[in-house]
């Protein structure tokens, strides 16, 4: 399973109910808004992105610190996390055990301030932003796995969609100057490398 992670500084914040207990409250993402350079692309989520993973049936998402299973946070099967695919993004909220207030006194103190989320598509596009750069649009998350904070906001994990960009840039390498990818020397790289690994000559 081709699992991406995106670990994003979007809004993250602790409240107090009225019972007195914690609750989380978090953007896992947000619509129409350019990552940062992911090596060699950049990549922005359509609005209702998240319209189809959120109607599937038996899923799971569980909240985890970090995308470690071993800072289990909530899960959508105990009704501890609760998630809604709203205009802006993908909204979360996580009622965190009183075994993790460690987790809240960070977030309270904003040692944490990011949030993250793990996930699966199958429905993306390439094509380049008015620099040249390439640029991956995200129509429809297929699989969602985990929601949650993570200290470190920067996007993680990209190499399916590094394996996507280079199938692209297969497909349509008549239309695209080899120039223009030499601006990022370890994505040039890549792509002489799989190109030359599916019998293509590259000079």
């Amino acid at each position: 399973m081709n699992v991406e992670r995106r670990n994003i500084p979007l809004p993250l914040s602790v409240e107090t109910r009225a019972d007195g207990r914690a609750l989380i409250r978090g953007m896992a993402a947000r619509y129409n808004v350019r990552s940062v350079d992911l090596g060699g692309f950049t990549e922005e989520i359509r609005p209702g992105a998240f319209d189809a993973v959120m109607k599937a049936e038996g899923r799971n998402v569980v909240g985890l610190y970090n995308h470690d299973q071993n800072f289990v946070l909530g899960t959508e099967r105990a009704g501890t996390l609760r998630l809604a695919a709203i205009d802006d993004g993908l909204a979360y909220e996580i009622d965190p055990p009183d075994t993790r207030m460690d987790v809240v006194e960070l977030i309270r103190r904003s040692d944490v301030f990011g949030s993250s989320f793990a996930f699966t598509t199958d429905d993306d596009e390439w094509t380049t932003d008015d620099k040249g750069g390439h640029l991956r649009y995200i129509r429809t998350i297929s699989g969602l796995f985990d929601v949650g904070p993570v200290l470190t906001p920067a996007y993680k994990d990209t190499s399916v969609a590094v394996r996507s960009l280079e199938k692209h840039l297969q497909t349509h390498r008549p239309a695209l100057k080899l120039p223009a990818l030499r601006r990022d020397a370890k994505t040039e790289t890549a792509i002489r490398r799989f190109l030359r690994q599916h019998g293509h000559k590259v000079r």
